[in-house]
């Protein structure tokens, strides 16, 4: 694993924590459409912890620097553009924490993929097939109105693509990893 910390199912319970944060950003991004500043605070000092209990000092920061920095810099356009929310930015950054820059970006891919196929799911549940097709090739909609919103449709709790992105990683990251 890119952390330097044991991602094998004989490690796996030093990831439960990691895993029971991210299903609770996920419970609460589901029902509440919000992540409290806590959990991704909690993600993040716990993986520092786990990243200082593993590994030397010195690489322990700059890996949990550098994947916090790559999670906030790979997310930050989504954010920019209004397709992810600012607790997404910080839960991203959290992640990184825990799983150092190469990580979390291969995580951050994944997620993208996953969000993309709830973003059509999402989709489909609020506007119904047919409605989904007209929003799809109608270049107004796709635009939305000047805030940024787009009519009839709701927004993807996109925690739950950045948990199965994390997800992805731990269990195949290290096969992919001359891949990416």
């Amino acid at each position: 694993m890119s952390a330097g910390v044991d991602p094998s199912l004989s490690g796996m319970t030093l990831w439960l924590p990691f895993l029971a944060l991210l299903a609770a950003a996920v419970v609460w991004d589901l029902h509440l459409r919000r992540i409290p500043n806590a959990i991704p605070l909690a993600l993040a000092c716990l993986g520092l912890v786990t990243n200082l209990w593993y590994q030397p000092v010195g690489p322990a920061l700059l890996l949990s620097a550098g994947g916090l920095l790559a999670g906030f810099a790979f997310w930050l356009a989504p954010y920019l553009l209004r397709i992810a929310g600012g607790a997404d930015l910080k839960l991203a950054a959290a992640v990184g924490v825990w799983l150092g820059p190469l990580g979390v970006v291969r995580a951050s891919v994944f997620a993208a993929l996953a969000g993309g196929v709830l973003a059509l799911a999402w989709l489909v549940r609020s506007l119904g097939f047919a409605g989904s097709w007209v929003f799809l090739t109608s270049a107004v909609n796709l635009r939305g109105d000047s805030s940024g919103k787009r009519p009839g449709v709701t927004t993807v709790p996109y925690a739950l693509a950045l948990t199965i992105g994390a997800v992805c990683e731990l269990l195949v990251g290290d096969f992919i990893g001359g891949a990416l």
